[in-house]
């Protein structure tokens, strides 16, 4: 598929943004039970919770402590991974206006592509700091941080399992 039609863009940059809000809509509030249930166990999703297939939720192995650490991580990311959901909304509302506008979509698609970059960086930076902190990640842990960012699989931490 090639980028160079506004439709094609805007499903592109959609389907990156629903990515990337799938993983921080399953973020669990705060002070809600922050350990991830173990396979079977009754988390916030019923039995079976964290992610989909009933593996167990969050990050395999993860102390009260990194798991607050990546909420806490999550909460900070909160208001620019909303500034990109606002952005991508926008950019499908003039992309599917009756009246085409290139500059509008133009302008959107620039506005997307800012506040992803904005989302990106801050997320770079607030892993960095927590991996150079107590609370640091194994690899399974980051590959399972990256899964649930990347919205492989429905649930995240304590959603609907499925056994």
């Amino acid at each position: 598929m090639t980028l160079r039609t506004p439709k094609n863009l805007l499903m592109v940059l959609a389907a990156a943004g629903s990515i990337v809000t799938a993983a921080y809509a399953q973020t669990p509030p705060q002070g809600a039970a922050q350990t991830p249930p173990g396979r079977g166990a009754a988390g916030p999703g019923g039995p079976g919770g964290g992610r989909g297939g009933g593996r167990g939720g969050g990050l395999p192995g993860a102390t009260p402590e990194q798991t607050q650490a990546v909420n806490d991580m999550n909460t900070a990311l909160a208001p620019l991974v909303t500034a990109a959901t606002t952005a991508r909304t926008d950019l499908a509302t003039v992309a599917f206006a009756n009246a085409r506008n290139d500059a509008a979509i133009k302008a959107a698609a620039d506005k997307l592509a800012a506040a992803e970059l904005a989302v990106a960086k801050a997320r770079a930076d607030a892993f960095a700091k927590l991996q150079a902190g107590p609370n640091k990640l194994n690899a399974d842990q980051i590959t399972a941080l990256i899964n649930m960012s990347a919205g492989g699989g429905r649930g995240g931490f304590g959603g609907r399992g499925g056994n």
